[in-house]
């Protein structure tokens, strides 16, 4: 019987999948725990497959490969949820390397507090160095200020999000948290993006408790990409997006909600307007801070109007 289902969705990266599949395959797994690895592939041309068929002849564990194309994000992680024959199943990215005890960290952590999720921290390696606008990357790390072990207070009560997650470095108990079989995330999120905060946020809000597990690292090689400017600004306003979305399914007042998530991303766009002028941010790589304050105010009030899908070059090839 298989205790842990490690789940890994992936879209043309087949050479930092590799890396990503290696990290797994060396975890210490001094819990003892009978383990599978399952890697969803939603690229058409199935770049992931041979990657997966050279690792797999000599793999300490099952090594699974599946395809599914559909170009939802949800539907994507749903089948990797669906595919997990373990009670436990941990996802990682792509794009992250677990430490070699990941695995214990998550777990233990998970089994001491008793509880239906855990998630650790996300550090983060530059293609060089950080952007000058993020001298110390904090942009690109997850690390909460919450002691190891402490159970994380995901909205206020009021239904208003505190953290939003992603599922990269993250454990769930399947039975606990899906007990009828029912699909893990919502597809009406999975073409605007946001369809794992959601999910995080509706599990909390049903009861489940996730637990912070200090010690479980991964960290995520950053791609040059993404820390462009125009791509940090098109993220703020996405997220502000999904902010806005994820908060109005859950409040229990949604037209006040609606009024006052207005009028604060119309004065976000006024100050984040002025602050850009004051400070000559526009077109400078070095300051972000008023354009991405923009953004955010632009991603509320035009939260309808999804940005959806980031196109990202393909260029990660396996050498």
């Amino acid at each position: 019987m298989t205790d842990l289902s490690i789940v890994i969705c992936t879209y043309d990266r087949p050479a930092s999948l590799e890396a990503t599949l290696k990290s797994c395959l060396a975890q210490t797994n001094a819990l003892g725990l009978s383990i599978e690895i399952v890697v969803v592939d939603n690229h058409p041309s199935g770049s992931a497959q041979a990657v997966v068929e050279g690792l797999a002849a000599d793999a300490r564990w099952p090594l699974r490969y599946v395809t599914e194309l559909t170009r939802n994000m949800s539907t994507l992680r749903n089948r990797g949820f669906a595919e997990a024959r373990g009670r436990l199943a941990a996802l990682i990215d792509d794009d992250e390397i677990a430490a070699p005890d990941w695995l214990d960290q998550l777990v233990g952590a998970l089994r001491e507090a008793d509880a239906d999720m855990a998630v650790g921290p996300r550090q983060a390696v530059f293609a060089g160095e950080p952007p000058p606008y993020d001298p110390k990357g904090a942009q690109f790390v997850r690390i909460f200020d919450l002691p190891d072990g402490a159970i994380i207070p995901l909205t206020e009560p009021s239904g208003k999000p505190r953290y939003g997650m992603g599922t990269g470095n993250s454990l769930f108990d399947l039975s606990r948290c899906f007990p009828d079989g029912e699909p893990a995330m919502r597809e009406a999120f999975g073409d605007a993006g946001g369809e794992d905060a959601e999910l995080f946020i509706r599990l909390y809000r049903e009861g489940r408790r996730i637990v912070w597990a200090a010690r479980a690292v991964v960290t995520e090689t950053v791609a040059p990409h993404r820390t462009a400017v125009t791509y940090r600004l098109i993220r703020a306003r996405r997220e502000a997006q999904h902010y806005v979305s994820i908060y109005l399914d859950v409040t229990p007042r949604p037209r006040l909600t609606w009024a006052i998530l207005m009028a604060k991303g119309f004065a976000q766009v006024i100050v984040g307007f002025v602050l850009s002028v004051i400070t000559f941010e526009f077109g400078s790589q070095r300051r972000l801070r008023g354009r991405a304050l923009m953004e955010h105010g632009l991603g509320k009030l035009l939260w309808k109007r999804a940005v959806g899908y980031i196109a990202e070059p393909s260029f990660n090839r396996a050498t």
